[in-house]
Parts: structure tokens; sequence; C-alpha cells
């Protein structure tokens, strides 16, 4: 039981920050919380996956443990971890709709399709 609260509840906290990192990057967000993201800018010379204009730029680690749940240190690791669908949703009821199903999926992996 305790494990299934700790899964439930991961998954909500890594679904607010997803969400509130859509909104920053759409300009439905404070500016407090916009200011403390950036999308990655290609480089010359990098791998295709570095050329994709939906991720976020990640900052250093830090070694502290408080730092690192930090929104500006979380939002771009989670951001980042997304399937490129949910990233390029056009709307955030959409963006929702994806970022569920993407999460079900991670907690459940038997719901997964089977080709």
């Amino acid at each position: 039981k305790q494990w299934y609260q700790r899964r439930v509840r991961e998954s909500r906290i890594t679904f607010m920050i997803c969400l509130l990192t859509y909104k920053c990057l759409n300009g439905l967000a404070p500016s407090y919380l916009s200011d403390l993201i950036s999308l990655r800018k290609p480089k010359r010379k990098s791998v295709r996956l570095d050329n994709d204009p939906t991720l976020l730029e990640r900052p250093f680690r830090h070694k502290y443990r408080a730092t690192a749940s930090a929104f500006s240190i979380s939002a771009p690791k989670l951001w980042n971890a997304l399937p490129r669908k949910p990233r390029e949703a056009s709307s955030t009821e959409s963006f929702k709709k994806l970022l569920k199903s993407h999460l079900v999926l991670l907690a459940y992996p038997a719901l997964r399709p089977h080709f």
C-alpha cells in the first residue's frame, strides 16, 4: 500500500512540474517561474537529439539534495524525459491528456500495446 501511495504522489508531482513547465514555455505562467528555465540552444556540431527545439537547457548538477528538487533543476530533467508528442502539444488540454497517458504507461508498463 505504501509503495502505491508513493508512486501516486510522485506521478502527481511530475504532472504538476511538467504542466508548470508547459505553461512557462507558452507564456501562461508568471515571469518569476518562466525566468528559471530556457530552451536549449542548438549547437553547430551535435547529434540529432541535441537539435530538438523543444528540449530545455539543463543547469549544472548541484551536490545538495534541496537544490536538486528546485524547479530550475527538476523542470528540465522531467521535461526532457517526456516524449516529443506531449512537448509539442498545441493546447494545455491536449498537453494534459498526453501527459496523463504517458505517466500511466510509466506507472503501469503492462498497459503498453504489444505489436
